[in-house]
């Protein structure tokens, strides 16, 4: 099959940096450009009836690996149904493998339910490695099931790595606890703005890096942020932190300077 004229002038290697082309094309012409991808893998490609496709754009074979494919141009998310779709096509057309690609993403839904079927999502960023990979010279492997098992692998990995996070804990958000000052918005002020503030004022006050900075005059401009530091008992305990995390110390009593 041949691309037709607005998708004809553009080569692989254009599409493989800016899938904009992409975006701007009809579910027709995205259909066709995955034909001649695939093609490029080296595999035949039947495209199905539209009317009664089964949620199976074109079937692929190559030897005895038969795969069912649904491409979806499409502005929005994809959701489960899509997924469903490319299931029902797999009894149907007695394919070894359903794909679902896509130029946008699909959310949680669809993903969750490739994941039970085994359907192999390709997303907007897998589409880019699947171009890179059918651009890949004659002689070089071309595996797309392979390539298909490495996606399904690693979304596996993803799930089984948050929940290990989540029962150890580690899935809610950090906050800084070390002073309860927020800003304007009521959000929590993060840790690495506050040491960049406090660079600054080291700067402000001592003019060169020889001089160390007497405790209450350090406190004195910290006070001048209070939505930052918060009060000034707040601000020795911040400041008493930066000296355990070694961005601070102590020449001598009551004076601090920058590590």
């Amino acid at each position: 099959m041949k691309l037709i004229p607005t998708i004809q002038i553009k080569i692989m290697s254009e599409i493989s940096c800016d899938l904009g082309i992409l975006d701007n094309t009809s579910g027709r012409e995205f259909e066709i450009f995955m034909v001649e991808l695939f093609e490029k893998l080296g595999y035949s490609t039947t495209v199905t009836n539209r009317s009664k496709d089964y949620g199976c754009d074109m079937m692929l074979q190559q030897g005895d690996s038969r795969i069912a494919v649904q491409s979806k141009r499409s502005e929005s998310e994809l959701n489960f149904t899509s997924v469903q779709r490319a299931l029902n096509s797999l009894t149907k057309y007695n394919a070894q493998l359903a794909i679902v690609v896509t130029n946008n993403k699909f959310i949680f839904s669809a993903k969750q339910l490739a994941k039970i079927k085994n359907v192999t999502l390709i997303d907007r960023k897998k589409l880019l490695d699947l171009i890179e990979l059918s651009n890949l010279p004659l002689n070089s492997k071309k595996d797309l099931i392979e390539f298909s098992n490495n996606i399904r692998k690693v979304i596996l990995k993803q799930g089984i790595d948050k929940q290990s996070f989540k029962f150890l804990g580690l899935d809610v958000p950090k906050v800084d606890h070390s002073l309860l000052t927020k800003d304007a918005y009521g959000r929590p002020y993060p840790v690495n703005n506050k040491k960049e503030k406090l660079i600054d004022i080291f700067k402000e006050i001592r003019g060169d890096d020889e001089i160390s900075i007497q405790k209450d005059i350090l406190l004195n401009f910290m006070e001048k942020y209070p939505l930052m530091f918060g009060t000034r008992s707040e601000c020795e305990i911040f400041l008493f932190d930066m000296v355990k995390e070694f961005m601070i110390f102590k020449p001598k009593p009551d004076y601090y300077n920058l590590v």
